[in-house]
């Protein structure tokens, strides 16, 4: 036995280190409920539970931002359902316009309910926000740029409202602008010497004008003001402004005179004589300027029958009632009762067709009351049997005076079967074809001429936008062979195959030094862009397209004018086309969000469940090895005790 070294002891001090380590192990991962607590534990393992712990807190993130991004589109999406109310309503008010029960006041009043919910789209279009954020005023769009070619001058003033379908790529695209579309314009010189030398409407001036089917009366009385006022708002509910010019020559389009096609406006004062432009308010090929009037003197005096714009069309039309009319004569008697003047039938010879080439008549005439009635099929032995007929229906005998088989344009006699003064032949009718198969010149006696109806028309139409995406004949590379693009007035629409579509508006001073290639540069800048992942670039863009009424082409919208109530239900038409197609995509958004949120969400229960394999304690298992280790170190604590106790035994033997 040894003193000085107490080996047992030291082998079971070791032990017992050894034993007390393993129950501070087993406490560790016990109260921690991990299997490693520092690095040494598991390195390995302790990184891979890290970075998959920042993945689950980054979905649990995402997922939330989902959330966030659904309560935002639903909030547009609420506003553009009160916007589809509030358009529903202004197209029922187009609707109750169109009905011509209601006066123009009526139409007036209905009109200040529509300037009213035309000014709330607007509101609603700026003043809906998430977060401060404006949502629907198109700084959620994607963003687009207009140059020139060389992408060096920006030509987004005179090419706006740049709409790009979800389908075009980002690029550019170039367009070549030929032409801007133009206003249907006309410029009447009046002519003053018409009054002679009155200085207001006399009665031979009185009469009726249309402007586009505008109705203006002109009467007895109205001074010169009064004439241009009335043309003016006339005018106006023909969407046409009317203005006073001194050429008839429009200069220069810029944005200052748009309006007007060029032409300047005289302040002066509006005189008989003077010169006034009519230019209508819309562009293209569908906007007309048709002025009518039915009195040729005050068509003189405007200067409608002097129109002076290349391209207008004019056309007077004169309808004339034309009659045929004797009586007979009653036999005289003298005082003896002697028959001194014999008495005398109704008798009216018509003249002969004299005009050049062989012409059928259609229209009706009347003999007497009889009425006899034209057609274009009805051979000429039709004809004379038919008014044969009607003539001797009236007491009337009708004789070709050529005899024979009648032809178109013969003469014809008509005598009354008695005779005196209450017989009476009358003949009367309405058409040129009638005056040439009765013959005016030669009839007898000559017939009654009387003008019953006049009408001047004058008429000129506006010109779209004349727009290429061609290229030395190609269809530009940017576009495919299927593109095709249209111009409705100053509004340009480029469509290509799978739903490719960028629309836009040309100002009307564009390209006023000539035709000009413009970019289009479509970018996929400005969108919401929602973090619906835990990495870098998992991204959701939403876009939300600028809706107001410029975007909806309604901000024009007038039912007090000519045609304005049907022209708003196609506009209506149009925008509640376009704000539920931006309803669907929201409500896509609100769906794609919906399975992201989930997916995001059984993402991260999937990575809970792999990080506690990977790092969880098993509590059975380590309970299992701190119930060993503790039972070890209470052993080792009694030998321990025991091998202290050997040293003391040595005395034994001394003392022995």
């Amino acid at each position: 036995m040894k003193i000085n070294q107490n080996i047992s002891a030291v082998i079971v001090n070791d032990q017992l280190l050894r034993n007390e380590n393993s129950v501070s192990e087993s406490v560790k991962k016990l109260s921690s409920g991990l299997k490693f607590n520092a690095p040494k534990d598991n390195p390995s393992g302790m990184a891979i539970s890290f970075k998959m712990q920042a993945q689950i807190h980054a979905l649990n993130r995402a997922s939330l931002n989902a959330t966030d991004g659904t309560s935002m589109v639903e909030t547009i999406d609420g506003a553009m359902g009160e916007m589809t109310e509030v358009l529903q309503r202004i197209r029922e008010l187009c609707v109750q316009a169109g009905n011509d029960t209601n006066t123009l006041e009526d139409r007036e009043a209905i009109q200040q309910e529509i300037d009213a919910l035309k000014e709330e789209v607007n509101r609603i279009s700026t003043a809906t926000e998430f977060n401060n954020k404006t949502l629907m005023d198109g700084s959620l769009d994607r963003r687009t740029y207009v140059t020139d070619e060389n992408k060096t001058v920006s030509r987004f003033e005179q090419v706006s409202n740049v709409i790009i379908s979800d389908e075009v790529q980002a690029g550019d695209y170039k367009v070549e602008v030929k032409e801007p579309a133009k206003h249907a314009d006309l410029v009447a010189k009046g002519n003053a010497a018409v009054l002679n030398g009155s200085t207001v409407i006399t009665e031979g001036l009185e009469g009726t004008i249309k402007i586009n089917g505008s109705r203006i009366e002109i009467t007895e009385g109205m001074t010169a003001d009064d004439v241009y006022q009335a043309i003016r708002d006339g005018g106006e509910l023909g969407w046409v402004n009317v203005f006073e010019t001194n050429t008839g020559t429009p200069g220069a389009v810029d944005k200052d005179n748009l309006d007007t096609q060029g032409y300047p406006e005289v302040k002066d004062g509006y005189q008989f004589g003077d010169t006034l432009a009519f230019v209508s308010q819309n562009y293209g090929t569908n906007e007309k300027v048709t002025i009518t009037c039915d009195n040729p003197d005050l068509a003189a005096l405007i200067g409608f029958k002097s129109i002076i714009s290349q391209g207008s069309a004019s056309e007077e039309t004169i309808v004339k009632e034309y009659s045929l009319q004797t009586a007979g004569k009653d036999e005289i008697k003298d005082a003896q009762g002697n028959v001194t003047t014999a008495g005398e039938t109704a008798k009216v010879v018509t003249g002969t067709y004299a005009g050049p080439g062989q012409f059928h008549p259609v229209g009706e005439l009347y003999i007497n009351n009889a009425k006899v009635t034209i057609t274009e099929d009805m051979p000429a032995q039709d004809v004379y049997d038919a008014i044969v007929a009607a003539a001797r229906s009236q007491d009337i005998i009708v004789t070709d005076v050529n005899g024979g088989n009648y032809s178109f344009g013969e003469s014809l006699q008509f005598v009354s079967l008695q005779k005196g003064s209450d017989q009476v032949i009358n003949i009367q009718y309405i058409s040129e074809d009638m005056d040439d198969y009765f013959g005016l010149t030669g009839a007898i006696p000559p017939a009654d001429e009387k003008t019953i109806s006049y009408e001047y028309k004058v008429e000129k139409e506006g010109t779209n936008a004349d727009v290429s995406i061609e290229n030395a004949g190609a269809i530009r590379k940017e576009y495919t062979g299927q593109a095709v693009v249209k111009a409705d007035g100053n509004e340009v629409v480029i469509t290509d195959k799978s739903g490719f579509e960028i629309s836009f508006e040309i100002r009307g001073d564009f390209a006023a030094a000539g035709l000009e290639t413009i970019n289009i540069e479509a970018t996929d800048i400005g969108t919401l862009q929602l973090q619906i992942g835990a990495n870098e670039g998992q991204e959701l863009a939403v876009r939300v397209p600028v809706l107001n009424t410029k975007s909806l082409y309604m901000d024009d919208l007038d039912v007090r004018k000519v045609t304005g109530p049907d022209r708003g239900l196609e506009t209506m038409d149009k925008a509640i086309g376009i704000v539920t197609a931006a309803r669907s995509l929201m409500g896509a958004y609100e769906n794609r969000l919906d399975y992201i949120r989930s997916g995001l969400d059984e993402a991260e229960e999937n990575m809970t469940t792999a990080v506690s394999r990977l790092g969880d304690t098993d509590m059975a298992a380590e309970m299992t090895e701190y119930t060993n280790a503790n039972v070890l170190t209470q052993a080792s604590i009694s030998v321990l005790a025991q091998a202290n106790d050997l040293p003391q035994q040595v005395l034994s033997l001394l003392q022995g």
